[in-house]
């Protein structure tokens, strides 16, 4: 399995939602990223199934309300090494 750390995994968001970095930090919400709409989600739930097989279910889909969730869902999924 892939292993990534915090900062690999904050410049993946900044990616997907089109963010400089260094506008990315775990306390985020969705309300603060202006591409975290119902397409951002979607580029999310794409890229995390692509990179490292996890395929969300609804709940933990609508479970994720700021950069923090991301990251803790990546915790459990035994992705995020640090």
């Amino acid at each position: 399995m892939v292993k990534i750390t915090t900062s690999d995994a904050l410049e993946m968001l900044s990616e997907i939602f089109e963010e400089p970095i260094e506008n990315i930090s775990p306390e985020l919400s969705r309300d603060d990223v202006s591409q975290w709409d119902s397409l951002g989600t979607l580029a999310l739930m794409a890229e995390l199934d692509d990179r490292f097989g996890i395929i969300l279910t609804p709940d933990e889909s609508r479970g994720m309300a700021r950069i923090d969730d991301v990251l803790q869902l990546l915790k459990r999924h035994g992705v995020l090494a640090d």
